[in-house]
This record gives structure tokens, C-alpha cells and sequence, in this order.
């Protein structure tokens, strides 16, 4: 079976570049993705056996960065959303 269009395509990365994506695109204090938080969230799941995981930004819209931490898998999933897609992310069924 193959891709779906907006199938996530995530490849795997070293963690170095992962934290320079993170810190260039993340969007540092307004946001609240700065060093500090990788520091105490990111960093003490790093080592030995973590994998990171990118999926790029489409376009430049694509300006909204989500980490997804899976224990289990031992990995960290970036990804980029559009503002209008993160809107409509946690609706639920009945709230439209």
C-alpha cells in the first residue's frame, strides 16, 4: 500500500541536527521552545537507543513546531503544522 498525500514523511536524524532544527524553528520564548525546556524535557531522553525523527516544513506557513515523545518507540517526532491546521488539530467530535 503506498503513501497517502499528507501522509507524514519523517526521516531520521542525528540529534545534533534535531536540536539545531529545534532551536532555529521552534520560535525560542514565544513559544516556549527555547534551550531551558530542551534541557529538562528533551535532553534526559536522549541517549543511547533514542531516535529523532523530522518531518520538514511544506511551505513557510508550515510555521507551528509539535515534538512528539514516544517512550515505547524511544523517539522524538518533529513536525510543522499551518495555523489554521493546529486550530482544527484537537477538535473533537461534536465541537464542529
Amino acid at each position: 500500500m503506498g503513501k497517502q498525500m499528507d501522509e507524514p514523511a519523517f526521516k531520521q536524524v542525528g540529534k545534533g541536527v534535531f536540536e539545531d532544527m529545534y532551536l532555529r524553528l521552534g520560535g525560542g520564548s514565544s513559544t516556549g521552545w527555547t534551550a531551558d525546556y530542551w534541557r529538562k524535557v528533551i535532553e534526559p531522553y536522549a541517549g543511547l537507543g533514542w531516535r529523532f525523527l523530522v518531518e520538514e516544513p511544506k511551505s513557510a506557513e508550515h510555521n507551528r513546531m509539535f515534538i512528539v515523545t514516544d517512550h515505547k518507540a524511544m523517539e522524538h517526532r518533529m513536525f510543522f503544522m499551518t495555523e489554521e491546521s493546529e486550530e482544527g488539530f484537537m477538535e473533537w467530535p461534536g465541537e464542529v
